[in-house]
């Protein structure tokens, strides 16, 4: 980042005259304006994550850079103070590479904001990504009939914010495939379904809001049960076998349902985030009509719990309510012991997996006049205190949950055309599936560890292991063309410096990084939008994007660094001159000349009239053209010339005796039209000569045969004689 900051502090060395530079001064803005630099993709927006059994879980942050970074920070700010525990900025990934970041942080529970910043050198680039909120709390799914189903779409909504929903409605297609990315969702709205097949909010809402408060962190739900349903059709249909439903039995199930929706739950939305547990209701239909015993029971819900474990792989525990009450076909509630006492042995053989859920069948007898539902306000809440009862601070701190899973890190390398980007994944799953998110809707891209794009977009993948559990990997968001757009050199065509200074080429830069050659070298200069340089020669530059894609190079700009101006060397010349000399010919030299640090505009030849006391010194200078392109370079000032004057105006003859060609008159002021004779002794006239008399003037004695003469010098206001003796 240092070198966009420095293309801001364009400058000449300041010996130079910017009045003689015909140059252009380029202010190269930070890229601001355009889209988002860094972007979170995950977590999702109110997404939960199970905590584990040290209230804490690990969350992958992840997302896309598309401007240059060395290194991604993450700040996790709970929502409400009391809500959680911050994690002030730390460094969530160092040296990014590929356009992707990804890191895993510790979070404890609560109710977060989470903050995403790059930098480079130090220096924060661009914008803060931001997601809202994010869980750290307690994942639970629901299963079993209707009591956990929901009858209605009126029951008390959950009012605090952190109760949360999977918004995905599997009711009616019954589908099989692979469950859309997950729509975390408030819970705050009863006419709902909640995913897969819940029926509004019943008691969940209500739980939800007792839980939140007791453990002060969030929740999720997940709802899998399935109206009218009895312990064979889960068992039956969880080895896909057809089944039909136990009130008419002239309703088949859908392939592998009611089961399917729990193991999906479990391959997708678990394995990803984690839950606590399985909350289990279910026996009503195995009390009437079926009037299930006891063994048929028992070994019915036991397999489907084995099933489950070992469809998916990993255990999840399961907390069982104790539950028969319903209505006969004498519209009597009733319960049966067979069924209770079926669920108590699973409960007491399979410690460690199965639970003790609320015993219902003496809760709310009259089950709002139809003997079966725990309905309306009053039904709700009795049945959601139930729930919160036995999910107490004991159970929190002993069950074990299924743990969080990280989120699959996206590799991205540029393709060597230079055209499109290889995207590949880690090694170890079964299947990969690759899609582009168009809108929120995934379209097949194809499978394979890696795939190779060459367009914009966002694009995202799924892996399964051997079980089906599957994990959404991370996103990648390429807002530009692969190949980056090749730069333009803002200092066109050829451009001059002179020697003891340097030039600054420099571009518009955009998100990508730039680096700058000379021609006839394969080494880089320099990165970064400018470069100053002072050696003569032909550049180029070109851009290389966050993928490590390369754009053509540019065209060239040359630069002639002119020779160095020789440093005069002055001495007097005359009584009241001074005179500046170098050793190089050839050169269109002029001269600055200075007195006490004053540049003095008397002269800019090489000699000036030193008829004011001071310290004289001068510098050579030299202009040189490229078109319209000025510049004039200088020498460093020559030594100083101590001049000192007493007296009024006066004018000198010298050298005095002198030779024939070698005598000059120099007057201290300035005299316009001065006539200058020269007299023999005998007053004869041997020359004659009219000029203005600035500087020295040589006098034309070189005809005169040695001896004595007269100069006579006249002029406004002046007429002075002089003797001369000529060698």
């Amino acid at each position: 980042m240092n070198y966009i900051l420095k293309s801001l502090h364009y400058f000449f060395e300041k010996r130079r005259y910017l009045a003689s530079y015909r140059g252009v001064i380029l202010l190269i803005f930070l890229p601001f304006c355009l889209q988002a630099q860094v972007t979170v993709t995950a977590p999702l927006e109110r997404a939960i994550y199970q905590r584990d059994l040290d209230k804490s879980a690990n969350v992958t942050v992840s997302g896309s850079y598309s401007i240059a970074v060395d290194k991604i920070e993450v700040h996790v700010l709970p929502v409400s103070a009391e809500q959680g525990t911050e994690i002030p900025w730390r460094t969530l990934q160092t040296n990014p590479a590929g356009g992707v970041f990804s890191g895993v942080i510790r979070i404890s529970g609560g109710w977060y904001t989470i903050e995403v910043r790059g930098s480079k050198n130090g220096i924060i680039i661009g914008n803060t990504s931001t997601v809202s909120r994010v869980g750290v709390g307690e994942v639970f799914i629901i299963s079993g009939q209707s009591n956990a189903q929901g009858i209605n779409y009126s029951s008390p909504v959950a009012n605090d914010e952190r109760v949360n929903y999977i918004d995905h409605n599997n009711e009616i297609s019954n589908s099989l495939d692979n469950l859309p990315p997950p729509l975390f969702t408030q819970l705050n709205n009863s006419n709902i379904t909640m995913g897969l097949r819940g029926h509004g909010t019943w008691c969940w809402g209500i739980l939800g809001d007792l839980l939140a408060v007791k453990l002060n962190v969030p929740v999720l739900f997940v709802n899998t049960a399935w109206e009218g349903t009895a312990i064979s059709n889960w068992n039956k249909s969880s080895r896909n076998e057809a089944t039909w439903d136990v009130a008419s039995g002239l309703i088949q199930f859908a392939p592998q349902m009611p089961y399917a929706n729990v193991r999906l739950s479990m391959q997708h939305y678990v394995k990803q985030y984690g839950a606590r547990a399985i909350l289990w209701m279910q026996g009503e239909s195995d009390t009437y009509p079926l009037n299930t015993n006891f063994n048929d029971y028992k070994n019915g819900l036991q397999d489907l719990i084995t099933k489950l474990s070992s469809d998916i792989n990993f255990r999840v525990p399961w907390v069982i309510a104790r539950t028969s009450r319903i209505a006969n076909q004498n519209q009597v509630s009733v319960t049966s012991p067979s069924v209770i006492a079926a669920q108590n042995a699973v409960i007491q053989d399979l410690q460690g997996i199965a639970y003790a859920g609320p015993e219902t069948d003496n809760l709310f007898t009259s089950r709002g006049g139809d003997g079966t539902h725990f309905q309306g306000v009053e039904g709700t809440t009795i049945l959601a205190n139930a729930w919160n009862d036995v999910l107490n601070s004991d159970f929190f701190s002993t069950v074990s949950p299924v743990s969080v899973s990280d989120e699959p890190k996206i590799t991205s390398t540029c393709a060597p055309n230079n055209t499109s980007v290889n995207l590949t994944l880690p090694d170890g799953y079964l299947n990969y599936f690759w899609y582009t998110d168009v809108n929120g809707s995934l379209r097949d891209l194809g499978g394979g560890r890696t795939i190779n794009i060459s367009s914009p977009g966002t694009y995202i993948a799924r892996v399964k292991d051997a079980n089906g559990n599957t994990l959404r990997s991370q996103k990648i968001v390429i807002n530009t063309s692969i190949k980056p757009v090749t730069p333009t050199i803002a200092q066109s065509g050829s451009q001059q410096v002179c020697a003891d200074s340097s030039f600054t080429f420099s571009i518009n830069s955009g998100n990508d990084q730039y680096t700058w050659y000379k021609q006839g070298t394969n080494d880089a200069l320099l990165s970064g939008p400018s470069i100053t340089v002072s050696e003569t020669g032909n550049y180029f530059v070109r851009s290389q994007s966050v993928f490590g894609c390369l754009s053509d190079n540019s065209n060239v700009s040359a630069l002639i660094v002119r020779p160095v101006i020789p440093t005069p060397v002055i001495a007097k010349s005359g009584p009241f001159t001074a005179t500046a000399t170098i050793n190089e010919t050839g050169l269109n030299e002029s001269y600055d000349w200075k007195r006490d640090e004053q540049i003095l505009t008397t002269s800019t030849t090489s000699s000036i009239r030193t008829n004011v006391t001071g310290t004289y010194s001068a510098r050579t200078k030299d202009t040189f053209a490229i078109g319209t392109n000025l510049l004039t370079c200088y020498s460093p000032f020559s030594n100083e010339l101590e001049v000192i004057t007493e007296g009024e105006s006066d004018i000198v003859v010298f050298p005095n005796p002198g030779s024939r060609d070698n005598i000059y008159v120099e007057s201290r002021d300035d005299i316009a039209n001065a006539e200058i004779t020269v007299y023999d002794l005998l007053g004869r006239i041997m020359t004659f000569q009219r000029q203005d008399m600035k500087s020295r003037v040589k006098i034309p004695v070189r005809n005169l045969s040695s001896g004595k003469y007269i100069v006579r010098i006249k002029g406004s206001g002046i007429d002075v004689t002089r003797q001369i003796v000529v060698l």
